[in-house]
């Protein structure tokens, strides 16, 4: 696992920052708000882009889930699904609530996706 802090613009030119988590090998993204700016829900495109663009993730197998209030009161996640603009950037991202068993699941896979290698 990779773990990064990405800045990025929000709407209007808005400086922003997110943490970042990155399972390479089962292209899993963890993006996790951190009241720096604007919210991984509403950058949830732009954040899921920049991924894309500096870590060369392939957004076709992209599997980007946004994180609030981690280790905190009231965590929730959501899994994040884009359309494709043009094979190579996301838009139209639609959520779906996944619950914290669910959550825990999807990261112990893609840990132990990561071990294989």
């Amino acid at each position: 696992m990779e773990t990064y802090f990405l800045n990025f613009r929000g709407v209007n030119g808005y400086p922003s920052r997110c943490q970042i988590r990155i399972y390479r090998q089962a292209q899993v993204v963890i993006a996790t708000d951190i009241d720096e700016g604007m919210s991984v829900t509403n950058a949830s495109a732009i954040i899921a882009n920049e991924v894309i663009r500096q870590f060369a993730i392939n957004p076709q197998r992209m599997f980007f889930i946004e994180e609030y209030r981690h280790n905190g009161p009231n965590h929730t996640t959501d899994l994040v699904q884009f359309d494709f603009a043009d094979g190579k950037a996301v838009k139209h991202p639609r959520w779906s609530h996944i619950s914290e068993a669910e959550f825990e699941r999807i990261v112990q896979l893609a840990q132990e996706v990561e071990n294989m290698v």
